[in-house]
């Protein structure tokens, strides 16, 4: 039924239901003329309803006639003069794209090259799949210097070893990857600070031995797990453990993502002897941690919001302690990603080890004292982003409270003591002090094209310790330069510059009754390290490498009393193969 004919029946309704009360009001009119009985009035309790029965359907059909416009009839015509023309097309011949010859890619690389000093360098990488997803590599490397430099009474020599054997395999779900490792370094404790006719035996070695292994999943709650386990140990009888395991989960709540990571670290170690050469001198602590966060994303908004809680055992002092601290972090695009602003507050526990310490400064002392450091707060606040499609930036500024925060000091000269190998002013100890921090950093990275990449970073500190004179070590400035360049397909050049701005160290005496007062006494002048390496591929598996280290040939000293060597040049081979 069409809407016209609805309308229709509609208005026909209407017409009958009116009718109907005109004939119920006149009859009611002649009845109340005629009637000697009082006048009543008449209510209709239920209106009238129509029904589909009383509509009546329309006979007449519409009908609509058509019209025809005849077309017009159009006759273009064109004006031509002929033009003389030599013009010949040349057969065509199709265009071929140049195809570039595939490279061949070699599995395993090795390297040797011979310097100044003595200096050998070599290394060996290996890797060989063994089945689909399934592969063994290897790593072996050797770096060591026969010394010479100038005016020293000690040996200077140093050497370092290491071997390492990965394995990896992937499945559909996850991929295991598990690896050992052993690396034997030896150095001299060659920084004396005075003329001395005793005979010393200034050599110190390192041997560490490692055994990880971790899983990434792909599908679940649980993405990563790993377990690591370390032995380190000295010529001294020095002998430390940590093992150390985490996981992660992660799962989503309102679309946005929960990670949390359980960790458990257990360190425990022993030296043979404190620097007193008196008694024995043990450490150790096992660390428990959760640390959730939350991440909310709301248009160019981006929030972290989390903790880190520790409960921390002291094997040794029997004590027991729990931390918590804050894990916020929020970052906002305030100009797409040309300017993104951030900020946030951190804190969180550092183990500090005798393997972190050597790794750090080799000529320490097998006589240290260990312990965690922490972080109650590290407030910060920047922003970061590009200049333009080549140049992108980050500048950020800090303050930090760092409790235990570690400071290595030169260790007095025991000049009453039964002399040692490393107390005559030649090792470092650490001390340890509550630091506020308060830091200014820049970086600045440069991709003008394939071909070069430049990162440049300053930092600027400002120290304040609570009980040293000062921050032992530590320079207010410091900055790095990284340069690389691709000449062409077979030449290539790096480039690294360091500057440290000068650090605050002591030299003192062993006092007979009374210690002496340690004051910063020595200034570590500050100093620019310039390098070079450059490559050349002579053939598809067959490559030259010059390194430069040093090149302005500054005798400066990195750590109190040991000057480095001064201009260093080594140059080799390098040779690309497939088993």
């Amino acid at each position: 039924m069409n809407i016209r004919l609805k309308k229709h029946l509609c208005l026909v309704s209407v017409l009958m239901v009116m009718f109907q009360a005109d004939n119920l009001l006149a009859q009611n009119k002649q009845s109340r003329s005629q009637d000697t009985i009082d006048t009543q009035v008449v209510t209709i309790v239920k209106p009238y309803t129509p029904k589909i029965s009383d509509a009546f359907k329309l006979k007449q059909v519409p009908s609509m006639g058509s019209s025809e416009t005849p077309q017009k009839l159009v006759k273009y015509t064109i004006f031509s003069i002929p033009v003389a023309s030599t013009f010949t097309p040349a057969k065509g011949t199709s265009v071929s794209l140049d195809k570039l010859k595939k490279e061949k890619l070699f599995q395993n690389y090795a390297s040797l090259g011979y310097g100044n000093y003595g200096t050998i360098l070599g290394n060996v990488y290996l890797n060989q799949r063994l089945s689909r997803g399934e592969r063994i590599g290897g790593y072996i490397e050797h770096h060591s210097s026969q010394g010479g430099i100038d005016g020293l009474q000690l040996e200077d020599d140093f050497s370092k070893n290491s071997i390492q054997v990965n394995y990896v395999k992937s499945l559909k779900t996850l991929v295991w990857n598990t690896d050992a490792r052993f690396q034997r370094q030896a150095v001299n404790w060659y920084g004396l600070p005075f003329e001395t006719m005793t005979s010393l035996d200034s050599k110190q070695v390192y041997s560490t031995i490692e055994l990880g292994s971790d899983v990434q999943f792909t599908e679940g709650v649980l993405k990563t797990g790993e377990i690591h386990l370390r032995r380190f140990s000295d010529a001294y009888n020095s002998e430390e453990y940590r093992f150390t395991g985490k996981t992660n989960f992660q799962f989503d709540l309102l679309d946005s993502p929960i990670n949390s990571t359980v960790k458990v670290d257990y360190l425990k170690g022993n030296f043979a002897k404190n620097y007193n050469g008196l008694n024995a001198q043990n450490y150790g602590n096992i660390q428990f941690s959760v640390a959730p966060n939350y991440q909310y994303i709301q248009n160019d908004l981006t929030v972290l919001v989390g903790f880190n809680a520790y409960y921390v055992m002291d094997s040794e002092q029997n004590k027991n302690d729990f931390y918590i601290y804050p894990n916020i972090e929020a970052s906002y695009a305030v100009v797409n990603s040309i300017v993104v602003a951030y900020a946030g507050i951190k804190g969180d526990i550092y183990q500090n080890t005798y393997f972190d310490f050597a790794k750090t400064n080799p000529f320490v002392s097998p006589t240290l004292e260990i312990r965690p450091s922490s972080t109650p707060y590290n407030v910060f606040v920047g922003t970061k982003g590009k200049l333009s499609q080549t140049i992108g930036y980050d500048l950020k500024g800090s303050f930090t409270r760092e409790q235990n925060k570690a400071l290595f000091r030169t260790n007095s000269i025991q000049n009453y003591s039964a002399s040692n190998n490393y107390n005559r002013g030649n090792s470092f100890g650490v001390v340890y002090d509550d630091v506020d921090v308060f830091n200014i950093s820049g970086a600045l990275e440069i991709d003008m094209s394939q071909k070069l990449n430049v990162r440049l970073k300053g930092d600027l500190y400002k120290f304040t310790s609570d009980e040293e004179p000062t921050a032992w070590n530590l320079p207010e400035f410091e900055t790095s330069l990284f340069l690389n360049y691709q000449f062409s397909d077979k030449l290539a050049m790096a480039v690294n510059v360091f500057y440290w701005g000068s650090r605050q160290d002591t030299t003192n005496y062993e006092g007979l009754f009374i210690p002496e007062s340690i004051v910063p006494n020595v200034t570590l002048n500050s100093f620019l390290d310039a390098n070079v390496h450059i490559t050349y591929e002579i053939t598809n598996q067959f490559g030259a490498f010059i390194k430069v280290n040093n090149i302005a040939n500054n005798s400066y000293n990195r750590w109190n009393h040991y000057p480095v060597q001064g201009f260093q040049i080594l140059g080799g081979m390098s040779y690309k193969f497939d088993f």
